[in-house]
């Protein structure tokens, strides 16, 4: 499992980080969100010493999320050592080779902050996560070279015409921001790019 050096402070609320993993030949990305309750990692992957210090000094660790079956990562050693739950949906907890705490199902609102969507459509218990004006993505969507801002490629979901349905739900909500699971945040207009992407 690759290592980050650093992470960016998206916003006040949100930070994120990534590195490269040759054995995938992609970038690995993931984030962790500041709550009221501490930080809530999202398919997270190890930090450096000294960063993941810098991250800490944010606030408390309190949970972390798991969008797929594909998203184990650092997730058993961050419950190790930090003490913390791993939630994650029902039909991705055959894919992980631990046994994960809570389960999330469509439409439940998680940790008082997370609005929970299910993706049907891409890899097993695919979900997405709404939380104050932003969509916290797995593989459903990916933003990295050399594909740019896209849907994940067809050769990878169980069904791409279920999944671009299950995208236009994301649409319901406000949001200007987008992060995913490989590849930069978009910061900006990131509901009109996505509209204009299902379109």
């Amino acid at each position: 499992m690759p290592r980050a050096e650093e992470f960016q402070q998206v916003r006040p609320d949100l930070c994120y980080w990534q590195a490269y993993d040759p054995a995938v030949k992609t970038d690995l990305s993931c984030c962790a969100c500041v709550t009221a309750a501490g930080l809530v990692f999202i398919d997270p992957i190890p930090l450096q010493k000294d960063a993941e210090a810098e991250l800490l000094a944010l606030a408390p660790p309190r949970a972390i999320i798991l969008t797929s079956g594909n998203h184990a990562r650092a997730a058993e050693d961050f419950r190790r050592r930090f003490s913390i739950p791993i939630h994650a949906h029902a039909a991705a907890v055959p894919e992980f080779s631990f046994a994960i705490d809570h389960e999330v199902a469509d439409g439940q609102t998680l940790l008082d902050e997370f609005t929970v969507a299910t993706l049907p459509g891409a890899a097993e218990g695919e979900i997405a996560l709404h939380r104050a004006g932003a969509w916290h993505l797995g593989d459903a969507l990916i933003h990295a070279p050399p594909l740019g801002f896209t849907m994940l490629p067809d050769k990878y979901c169980a069904d791409p015409r279920e999944l671009r349905r299950a995208l236009e739900k994301l649409l319901r909500n406000p949001f200007e921001l987008l992060t995913f699971a490989h590849g930069l945040p978009i910061v900006a207009r990131a509901r009109q790019r996505l509209s204009q992407l299902l379109a």
